[in-house]
């Protein structure tokens, strides 16, 4: 059977060629980000050039491109190229409303009236502004968006009870598995326990183990519980001759860390008594 791959056309950066990073970011900038804006690139305009401005005032012309190349560019990437994106950013930044641009000394400036947010992306991908609109629109969306996160709140907390059960079976049959191991500080763990103090025992986490998916929305706890899952089966079989099929087709099993090895004791000293020492003896230690 033939199989075809997505073909996407490669981008086009011939308007690169020949030119000073100075003119590329002037004729970049000039265009004005031409297209249309839709789905998540408003929001990722938007939390880039938060970074980008960051505790700034200002970002001047002279240096918006060596900003954004000390942020953003890789080693592969040319002068040019970092000015072409710099450019783009900060002209899509304008026509979201997120920047202001004027010219001071005939060059261009421009600011960030507001760090906070003002696009996102909405449940069905959509993106849509959620700060600088006029009042009346201002009002309906902080209405909306409120009952939205009401909405949210409620499914997450009757999706995290439904699954309470699930999940606290999974953490005791990992309990069972692998009794006395500990929790590594890793990225998996410490997104999923951001307070606890790792490294730390398994069996200490279990309230915790509990309770995390609480903190988390509907997919997420049932990402988290397939984790669960998944850990059991593959450290139940790598303690068993028989192997069986391979676990954890979706995920990967969360990374424990051997139980850690006993004290060793510490050592008898053996304390000499004076009474069957001669008399010299004991002078000389009591000397001691």
């Amino acid at each position: 059977m033939a199989r075809y791959r997505d073909r996407r056309e490669a981008p086009d950066y011939t308007h690169l060629r020949g030119k000073s990073p100075e003119q590329v970011f002037a004729e970049t900038y000039a265009r004005r980000a031409p297209g249309e804006h839709s789905g998540w690139w408003p929001e990722r305009v938007n939390r880039t050039l938060i970074g980008l401005i960051a505790e700034r005032e200002t970002l001047h012309v002279r240096e918006a491109a060596a900003v954004y190349g000390a942020l953003f560019a890789k080693p592969i990437h040319t002068p040019e190229f970092t000015a072409d994106r710099a450019a783009n950013l900060l002209a899509w930044g304008v026509r979201l409303g997120i920047l202001t641009e004027s010219v001071e000394a005939g060059r261009y400036v421009w600011r960030m009236p507001d760090r906070e947010l003002m696009w996102e992306t909405d449940p069905k991908g959509r993106a849509r502004q959620i700060r600088g609109l006029p009042d009346g629109e201002q009002a309906d969306m902080n209405r909306r968006r409120a009952a939205q996160d009401r909405a949210a709140d409620t499914r997450a907390r009757k999706s995290a009870a439904a699954l309470a059960p699930d999940i606290e079976r999974a953490v005791d049959a990992l309990l069972r598995a692998r009794p006395g191991v500990t929790v590594p500080d890793t990225p998996d763990w410490r997104e999923a326990l951001p307070n606890a103090l790792l490294p730390c025992l398994l069996v200490e986490l279990r309230p915790m183990l509990l309770e995390a998916h609480h903190a988390m929305d509907p997919r997420r706890q049932r990402q988290w519980l397939h984790r669960l899952h998944t850990s059991v089966s593959v450290h139940r079989c790598s303690r068993s001759v028989d192997t069986g099929r391979p676990p954890g087709e979706r995920a990967s099993p969360l990374v424990l860390d051997p139980a850690p090895a006993p004290a060793p004791a510490p050592a008898t000293v053996h304390v000499p008594d004076l009474e069957d020492l001669c008399e010299d003896d004991a002078a000389a230690l009591a000397g001691l």
